[in-house]
């Protein structure tokens, strides 16, 4: 199985500031919890690339973030001075 997260960074008028970031992560199968004995090493191996993928793309949307504020911000700087 496969868990996508996505995060988008978007004006309040919902117009989008960056590309969308999207991770994708491998997780356990439902037939990987065989029984309760095995259900916390499971969840555990679940939670861990779930935790890795969703620390992966806040730092990519983040890169892309301040990319783009790295270009907004000489063209504020020039408005400013008109």
């Amino acid at each position: 199985m496969k868990m996508r997260i996505t995060v988008n960074i978007e004006e309040e008028d919902n117009t989008e500031v960056t590309e969308p970031t999207t991770i994708e992560v491998d997780v356990p199968d439902f037939e990987a919890f065989t029984g309760p004995d095995k259900f916390g090493e499971v969840f555990d191996q679940y939670e861990r690339e779930v935790l890795k993928a969703r620390n992966a793309a806040i730092e990519a949307a983040t890169e892309k973030y301040l990319s783009e504020l790295a270009q907004k911000k000489p063209i504020q700087r020039r408005k400013n001075e008109e």
